[in-house]
Order: structure tokens, then C-alpha cells, then sequence
């Protein structure tokens, strides 16, 4: 029987922490290396595929070809929560069972949530800049206390964020088509419908996964929906806004500004976002730092929203 076969491609796994690494090549695990964002060849990865039994991934696209080229593989393990990369009929349709690491992540994802709306806000950056040029000029700024806040997609990520700004003062209101109701009342959060959500806050934070449904969410019709002047942050994926439409909405004024994490294309080579004074971005830096401390796994089933666990192919229960 040939050796166990993990590849891993996301460019952190085994670096920053190099104990998973090395507690695989304990238990006699081959590993191979195709590290994302590093130009190397497709042909490497689909030579190197075609030998694995086991796929460590973060954004590189798999789809039937690459599944095709590997009759070995059994599992594709997300080095993170959403699955938008991974073709999850083509897996099932090929017994290969895909999984992710619900709660990784989703207090680093909060945190630098309210660091980016407290930035916007506050206009941290322009101050920033100014004083560092030289110039001592004043940035009039926003407050959070009794601001209503809308958070769209309550799982482990929207809940850890609402826990925080609850602490601010603001009045939080939520929706997601799998409403936690033990949580929201626990923590105070109002539930409201998507269209009712735009209609009434006046900073949005955006925590829904990438789906058919909720792709190009945030397009002009929802943003006609919104306040004049409502600030809006994207820490989920940047495909859940249609960034023409956003564009276009920051320029008039409609959107006072965003603030984001997650953009159509990474990275954003050439987008027009990049240029505007209100836009504030991150280049998809949510994961924690390595060693801090993290939440234990949780389960919990996947729901249109708040996905954070997704399986399918075989052992899937």
C-alpha cells in the first residue's frame, strides 16, 4: 500500500505554526508542497495532486479537472470556513469528502471587523497620514453609542461581532435565514429581514458565505434600499458585492464609506475601490496571529448564512 499523501497549498500551514507540519511527518505522512501565490506552474500542482490522498487548501479553485487528475484523493481539508473555491457536487459526486475549521478563525475575523469600522468611522488612516506628513489638522469622526447596527449572516463570525459592538452602545439587529435564537436573545440582537436590515441601519457589517444566493448581494437595488450615509463593512467575500455598484454609490455620497477585507479579485490590481478617500482595505488578513488564542472547534450544521462546517462525499455525517 503506498504511503498516506497530504499536499498542502495554503501558504501558511505548517509556517507560521510549524506544528501541525511536523505532528503529520510523525504519524509517517508524506507531504507535498504547492504553496498559493507563489506563480509556480499549474502542471506542478497537477502532477503533485495526482499523488495526494489528502488536499490542505485556502483559495486555490478545485474543480472536476483537478479532481479528475487525482484518483487518490479522499478528503480536501479548507484551511478556513468557505468553500466557495471548491467545487462541492463535483467532491460528492466523486466520494471525496470536504471539510473545513469552523472557529479557526472567527475571533481574529470579529476583531479586525470592529478594527475596520472603528477606522472608518473614526477616520484613522486620513488622521494618520496627515500627521505623519507633517500636518495637524482635525478628522471629525463618528460615534458607535446608539447607532444601529445591522450584522448580515449570525454564525460563529457575525455572533463574535455582535458580542463586541454590543459592548459600544449600538443597537444591534441581525438577519440570517437560520435565525440562532438562544444567541440573539442572549446577546440582544433584533431580528429583522434582509430588506428591513438595509432600511434601517446605519452601519452594516457583512458576514454572509459566498453562494448563489447571496453573490452580488450588496448590488444597487440593496443599496437604494439603505440610509444616506451608511457605512458598510465586508470582512465574508468580496463577491457578496457588486463593487461597480458600491463604486458608484461612494462617489455620490449614498455610502459614506467602506471598509473591507475581501474584494471581486485578489488581489485588486487596478480597482477603481482602491482610488476613493472612503474606502479603507485589508488584504484578506483575518487569519489570527500565530499563538493567540483561539475558540475551541464547535459544531454545528451549515446554514445558508452562517455556514462554517461543509462535507459531502462519504463520512460526510
Amino acid at each position: 500500500m503506498p504511503q498516506a499523501t497530504v499536499l498542502v497549498t495554503t501558504r501558511s500551514f505548517g509556517r507560521e505554526v510549524p506544528e501541525p507540519m511536523e505532528r503529520l511527518k510523525r504519524e509517517g505522512i508524506r507531504i507535498l508542497e504547492w504553496r498559493e501565490g507563489r506563480g509556480l506552474s499549474e502542471t506542478d500542482l497537477v502532477a503533485k495532486v495526482a499523488q495526494a490522498d489528502a488536499w490542505i487548501v485556502a483559495f486555490h479553485p478545485i474543480g472536476a479537472t483537478l479532481m479528475d487528475a487525482a484518483p487518490r484523493l479522499r478528503i480536501i481539508a479548507k484551511h478556513g470556513v468557505g468553500v466557495d473555491n471548491i467545487d462541492i457536487p463535483a467532491a460528492t459526486a466523486r466520494g471525496i469528502v470536504v471539510t473545513t475549521a469552523p472557529s479557526a478563525n472567527d475571533q481574529a475575523v470579529a476583531d479586525l471587523t470592529m478594527a475596520l469600522l472603528l477606522a472608518l468611522l473614526r477616520r484613522i488612516p486620513e488622521a494618520n497620514a496627515s500627521v505623519k506628513a507633517g500636518r495637524w489638522e482635525r478628522f471629525l469622526g463618528f460615534g458607535l453609542a446608539g447607532m444601529v447596527f445591522g450584522i448580515l449572516g449570525l454564525g460563529r463570525i457575525g455572533q463574535s461581532v455582535a458580542r463586541r459592538a454590543k459592548g459600544f452602545g449600538v443597537d444591534l439587529i441581525g438577519a440570517d435565514p437560520a435565525w440562532p435564537e438562544e444567541v440573539a436573545r442572549e446577546i440582544g440582537i433584533r431580528r429583522t429581514t434582509v430588506p428591513e436590515l438595509f432600511a434601517q441601519s446605519k452601519a452594516i457589517s457583512l458576514h454572509a458565505p459566498l453562494t448563489p444566493e447571496t453573490q452580488g448581494l450588496i448590488d444597487e437595488a440593496a443599496i437604494a434600499r439603505m440610509k444616506p450615509g451608511v457605512w458598510i463593512v465586508d470582512t465574508s467575500r468580496g463577491k457578496v458585492v457588486d463593487e461597480k455598484a458600491l463604486y458608484e454609490a461612494l462617489v455620490a455620497g449614498k455610502v459614506a464609506g467602506y471598509a473591507t477585507d475581501v474584494f471581486e479579485t485578489e488581489p485588486p490590481v487596478g480597482s477603481p475601490l482602491l482610488g476613493l478617500p472612503n474606502v479603507i482595505a485589508s488584504p484578506h488578513m483575518g487569519t489570527p496571529i500565530p499563538g493567540s488564542r483561539c475558540s475551541s472547534w464547535a459544531t454545528g450544521p451549515p446554514t445558508p448564512f452562517s455556514a462554517s462546517c461543509a462535507t459531502s462525499g462519504r463520512n460526510s455525517s
